[in-house]
């Protein structure tokens, strides 16, 4: 399959917004705990749900760097958990209060609700696809994607997201929700990396961050990280290991480097 070519990055997560501010080792900012989400403008923005907000966020960023356009963008969005908080919320009305639920949290309860929110924000008329995929999370976004590419879509964006769950759920430790964007295409100008030889491999799985415990996004972080700090390197693309076949990983390399790896997708 032909190289994706990483144009622009978006990265979400409290007191750390920004790719850059992430991995250059910036203080912890405790005044930024809600993305700005400019799109979300008005009725939309008092509407939208945490989730959804720092989805948008991670888009917001990374269709900026990548000088996209937000209204003709192909997206796929990535969630192990979707609108978790808000259908908690909404079995603790049904249960717990008064039975009944709010209109706003109802129809923030389905899968694509951030997809649904951006595209309404941005007038987006291209195709969205919503998917889950447990700890092969990012490797089913960027076979989407990647897939996409290679159906003749020029230009198209992954966002991942996900929030620690709330009780009586397993937390897995996570302490932060954590939103990560990538924008894609095959074209080389412009580019910051390339992409190669998505497949498994007996490699170590990313490690657990701290701050994210088994969020299935933060399997995302080895490959921002690379792009970041210009390396070419082959990277896991998920968290938990030790199952047959190995682990799912990619290569990556600074635009304009060749990867010593093949073309197979």
């Amino acid at each position: 399959m032909s190289v994706a070519h990483v144009h622009g990055v978006g990265l979400f997560t409290a007191g750390r917004p920004g790719v850059g501010a992430f991995f250059s080792g910036s203080d912890f900012d405790p005044d930024v705990e809600r993305p700005v989400a400019r799109w979300l403008e008005g009725p939309l923005g008092r509407r939208a749900s945490a989730l959804t907000r720092i989805g948008v966020e991670a888009l917001e960023q990374a269709v900026g760097a990548a000088r996209f356009d937000a209204k003709t963008i192909a997206t796929i969005w990535a969630t192990a958990h979707g609108e978790h908080e808000t259908a908690v919320s909404i079995l603790s009305d049904l249960f717990a209060g008064e039975g009944r639920i709010s209109p706003t949290r109802f129809h923030n309860s389905v899968y694509n609700t951030a997809s649904g929110y951006a595209s309404i924000a941005t007038g987006n008329r291209a195709p969205s696809t919503t998917l889950s995929g447990g700890p092969d999370l990012f490797a089913m976004a960027l076979l989407e994607a990647l897939c996409t590419l290679r159906g003749g879509t020029r230009e198209v964006a992954i966002v991942m997201a996900d929030e620690p769950m709330l009780a009586p759920f397993d937390s897995r430790a996570a302490r932060a929700p954590l939103a990560i964007a990538l924008c894609l295409s095959e074209r080389s100008i412009g580019s910051l990396a390339e992409l190669r030889s998505l497949e498994r491999r007996r490699i170590a799985p990313a490690p657990r961050h701290p701050d994210f415990g088994g969020l299935y996004v933060s399997g995302a972080l080895p490959l921002l990280e690379a792009i970041w700090r210009r390396r070419a390197v082959r990277v896991p693309l998920e968290i938990d290991g030790g199952r047959p076949g190995g682990v799912w990983s990619i290569e990556v390399a600074p635009a304009g480097e060749r990867s010593s790896g093949d073309e197979r997708c």
